[in-house]
């Protein structure tokens, strides 16, 4: 039997994985992203994960790790673009 495929459309049913490194780079799932001059990595990071649940039709989950803060939150990113923090 074989297992269906998570929602988020990650390996394992985890969601997106998003390591953020400074105001301007992160990795989203392993791959480099970089936010243009004077914008903010969050902006382009949540703008890739709402693209993603658009192509879902629902929610994507994320692990968020930012090691400016050494800190990692749950969240579900909607297709409307809002979101909501996981206990």
């Amino acid at each position: 039997m074989t297992e269906a495929p998570h929602p988020s459309g990650a390996p394992g049913g985890r969601g997106a994985q998003i390591r953020v490194f400074s105001p301007n780079a992160g990795l989203v799932d392993g791959v480099p992203v970089t936010a243009p001059p004077y914008g903010d990595i969050q902006d382009v990071i949540l703008s890739i994960l709402q693209q993603r649940a658009q192509q879902l039709g629902g929610p994507a989950p994320a692990a968020v790790t930012d090691d400016r803060f050494g800190s990692t939150i749950h969240l579900l990113v909607h297709p409307d673009g809002s979101t909501e923090q996981l206990a």
